[in-house]
């Protein structure tokens, strides 16, 4: 899913910026390694309209040449200050200040962050640092700036140099060049030229992505995924801001719809360096062609369980590193429960994700590890489809239990929560 997301987009953004800091206070889950949050439906872009809220990207009277590579570090620094301090002070008019206007798309992705970051959780609660590595100039005045936080993680995002400064922007969609349709045997592939020093990898990650998915759950759609590789925000202004990559059966016209953003944009955010952008991105592939493939080879059993896709896709990505986090959550008191037994109408349990009111980003570590404990002591992934399909016939987790297992929902949520408290 992920993205946006999402339902829960204010904490989603937290979590997601608190990669920035070297103590996860949201999630025991780095940021950058999680699943995209839930996927929503956009629209094929306008590309007129796109166009149109752009106004000419580069001053024709500055050529970018006549800086040295130090003057141009010295200004991206003090525009990624400048974003660090309106977080931690929240100062909206100081990120303005350092963030293209020219760019609306672009100018809405940043503010929209800033704004439901500075709403949520972590909001006032830590100081942001950023340190620039190194620069890449690329056409139009533009430069890739790729930096570190003060919590280890890295990212890269594209600068120009307008007004006697250097601020944070994105090519318009003109700029990035026209779409490339490129066909495979299981994929079809939409690419822009802006992207040609990364656009060959990520097509191969997809052939990795499908081969992970293949081993580990014994097959594949026969169906081709339609993958649009996204160098920036504008091209598609409608998608989640914080996905790394979504998934989504139906776009328009398309069908099986697999979007990514390149690593140096802005909506692609931070990775952890140990893994690479392409480590992390590897594992975001994984996850999504995952959901295609519940969808349209195993009819998307226990759909009517949040956790079961979620966690899913998470257990196939091999991430099962996931359930430290949920059992280091549980052990401080910090629990998601399968069913909320409650009155209340939006439930804040794993069957109901995507309605969560906190947490949001440990509810993939809780996922991740239902999946796991089933998996391993209710008969492997063969228990897991009996389960889904017994929800699936009953429309009732309490019943579905012991229609797949023999035992009471009790009895189950009791042993994974045993289970769960014993890992760490």
């Amino acid at each position: 899913m992920k993205l946006n997301k999402f339902t829960n987009s204010i904490l989603a953004i937290a979590i997601l910026i608190s990669s920035q800091f070297a103590c996860q206070a949201l999630s025991s889950t780095p940021p950058a390694t999680q699943p995209p949050l839930a996927a929503t439906e956009p629209m094929p872009v306008n590309t007129e309209a796109a166009v149109a809220e752009f106004t000419p990207t580069t001053d024709a009277s500055v050529d970018i040449s006549q800086f040295t590579d130090d003057q141009i570090m010295t200004g991206i620094q003090e525009a990624l200050d400048a974003h660090a301090n309106a977080y931690s002070s929240n100062d909206p008019a100081l990120l303005d200040e350092f963030v293209d206007q020219q760019n609306k798309p672009f100018r809405r992705i940043v503010k929209s962050r800033f704004d439901d970051f500075q709403k949520s959780a972590g909001g006032g609660q830590y100081t942001f640092e950023y340190t620039l590595l190194d620069i890449a100039r690329r056409e139009y005045g533009f430069v890739i700036g790729h930096f570190r936080t003060a919590g280890g993680y890295e990212g890269s995002w594209m600068f120009r140099y307008f007004e006697n400064r250097w601020v944070l922007s994105e090519p318009s969609v003109e700029q990035v060049g026209k779409p490339v349709t490129t066909e495979t045997e299981h994929f079809t592939f939409t690419t822009y030229p802006w992207a040609e020093d990364v656009n060959s990898k990520i097509m191969s990650m997809l052939d990795v992505a499908r081969n992970n998915v293949e081993k580990v759950l014994g097959k594949v759609p026969d169906e081709k995924a339609n993958v649009i590789i996204l160098p920036i925000y504008g091209l598609r202004p409608a998608n989640s801001s914080l996905s790394i990559a979504n998934y989504s059966s139906a776009q328009g016209t398309l069908k099986n719809v697999i979007q990514i953003n390149t690593p140096y944009s802005y909506a692609y955010s931070f990775y952890d360096p140990a893994l690479g952008w392409d480590g992390d991105l590897q594992t975001t592939l994984t996850h999504e062609y995952t959901h295609m493939t519940h969808l349209l080879s195993f009819d998307k059993a226990g759909g009517l369980s949040d956790w079961m896709s979620e966690g899913l896709a998470e257990y196939v990505a091999g991430a099962t590193e996931n359930k430290y986090g949920a059992c280091n959550a549980y052990r401080s008191g910090t629990f998601i429960p399968i069913l909320d037994e409650s009155d209340t109408v939006y439930k804040q349990d794993l069957m109901h994700m995507y309605l969560l009111e906190q947490n949001f980003g440990l509810s993939y570590d809780f996922a991740t590890s239902l999946v796991d404990f089933t998996v391993e002591k209710h008969g492997g992934l063969d228990g897991f489809w009996k389960l889904a399909h017994a929800l699936d016939d009953t429309g009732d987790f309490k019943k579905a239990v012991p229609q797949a297992f023999g035992i009471s929902y009790a009895q189950y949520n009791q042993e994974w929560q045993d289970w769960l408290k014993g890992l760490c």
